[in-house]
């Protein structure tokens, strides 16, 4: 994928970008590429496709969709998840409103545990293009993930 760059600092430089990070800078249309590294087994997949956050009356909406490459074979991919807007706290939850994982805009890091798993989410904004960097370790996940949108 030349020319992907991928920045994730969560230093001073995108503290003061955050301020962004508003529901309006998310609200509309992004195209987005995910990079998927199974460190485990050395194996990489990749996606490709559209994000649209849509005001829902409560916050946004996040409607996903398109293509994952994984080992030669295409598969569609899709999901939904809702944001909510809380001062300077941003909760994403799932489609059936059940919680996710939450952040503050001036540290941009979230920590999920689910049972032995432990994901960690770094999310780094810029005007016009943010990046998400997953990075998941338990019994059945030993890989990252990093996405980036743009508008």
């Amino acid at each position: 994928m030349g020319g992907l760059s991928l920045s994730l600092a969560c230093g001073p430089a995108s503290t003061v970008a955050m301020v962004e990070a508003t529901q309006s800078y998310f609200e509309g249309p992004w195209q987005m590429v995910r990079i998927i590294e199974n460190l485990r087994d050395g194996v990489i997949g990749e996606v490709w496709g559209q994000v649209e956050f849509l005001f829902d009356g409560e916050g946004l909406t996040c409607l996903e969709s398109g293509v994952l490459r994984f080992q030669g074979v295409d598969y569609h991919t899709g999901r939904t998840s809702l944001w909510r807007f809380d001062g300077d706290r941003i909760e994403v939850q799932y489609e059936d409103g059940r919680p996710f994982h939450d952040f503050l805009t001036q540290d941009p890091i979230a920590l999920q545990i689910d049972g032995d798993a432990r994901y960690e989410i770094t999310y780094d904004f810029d005007p016009g293009t943010w990046t998400s960097r997953w990075e998941m370790l338990g019994p059945g996940a030993d890989y990252m993930m990093t996405t980036r949108y743009r508008r």
